[in-house]
């Protein structure tokens, strides 16, 4: 499905916030069933959980996959401190077995061993790691207009490219969306701006690879960090400039669907629920 579509999708669960929302479709209604599940997670930035990371209830972007299990659904939620994210999740669904199996995919962006939290009873992602960004060596200091390193971003973004490879060894080159995810140009502390941006595939919009831009103080001047995370269940490479330089690489977890060995990423298949009837004629 073409980016347009992702963005009319997007511009329909907005609605579904206002006072005078007309009666929801089904594919709204799936987007609110998603909010509701991300909206009960607690994520912790300390182990005492006396620091807790902001969720943003809007969806940053809105996604399908009609190639996959009978056609995905899915938003992008971010979790923020002091305007920075510290974790970007997506929460989707699709049909199985007459009913709808409901997934949660998150990757810590957090500088702590992010501590998330939600029902007892629920299955649990228990990241082992912290995130570090790295310089971006090469790159012009930061502007110091906000509307031109927006410009900056979005060109250093162009730099990288990515390419997947699936459990069938088939190889998908991975597409930059022009527009980042979420900007946040008004940080706390020695962060001056930054954003994520996606790398989707062919076969849909939903996000692959997540690439954070940060424009940071430093003793000699404002510079760009950068960092690249799995957001997939495949193989994953991304290059710069032609030269690879990050991949991420399934490990031997595949049945605990960690995929990585620091757990930083998780993906959790959640729990079935009774399909949407509106939805039942769609997948028969």
């Amino acid at each position: 499905m073409s980016p347009p579509i992702a963005v009319a999708l997007l511009g329909a669960v907005v609605l579904l916030w206002a006072d005078d929302a007309p009666p929801a479709a089904p594919l709204d209604r799936l987007q609110v069933l998603h909010q509701a599940e991300a909206a009960r997670w607690r994520m912790y930035l300390d182990a005492d959980r006396d620091h807790q990371a902001r969720f943003n209830p809007r969806p940053v972007y809105v996604w399908t996959n009609p190639t996959r299990n009978g056609g995905q659904h899915g938003a992008v939620f971010v979790w923020t401190d002091r305007g920075r994210p510290v974790v970007v999740g997506s929460v989707f669904s699709h049909p199985e077995e007459r009913q709808r199996v409901l997934c949660h995919e998150f990757h810590s962006l957090a500088p702590t061993v992010l501590v998330p939290e939600r029902g007892t009873d629920d299955e649990a992602w228990e990241p082992k790691a912290a995130v570090t960004l790295q310089p971006l060596s090469g790159a012009a200091p930061p502007d110091k207009s906000p509307s031109r390193r927006l410009i900056q971003m979005r060109s250093l973004s162009r730099e990288f490219s990515a390419h997947s490879v699936d459990f069938r060894e088939e190889r998908w080159e991975l597409r930059l969306l022009p527009q980042p995810l979420y900007r946040y140009e008004k940080p706390e502390g020695d962060l001056i701006d930054g954003a994520l941006f996606a790398f989707v595939t062919s076969a849909g919009t939903d996000p692959e690879v997540v690439l954070a831009l940060e424009a940071r103080r430093e003793a000699d001047g404002p510079a760009w960090y950068y960092r690249a995370v799995r957001f997939s269940d495949s193989n994953l490479y991304v290059q710069r400039g032609g030269k690879e330089i990050w991949n991420s690489i399934r490990d031997d977890e595949r049945n605990q669907l960690h995929f990585n060995p620091d757990h930083t990423y998780r993906l959790i298949r959640d729990k079935f629920i009774d399909e949407l009837p509106e939805l039942v004629k769609e997948n028969p």
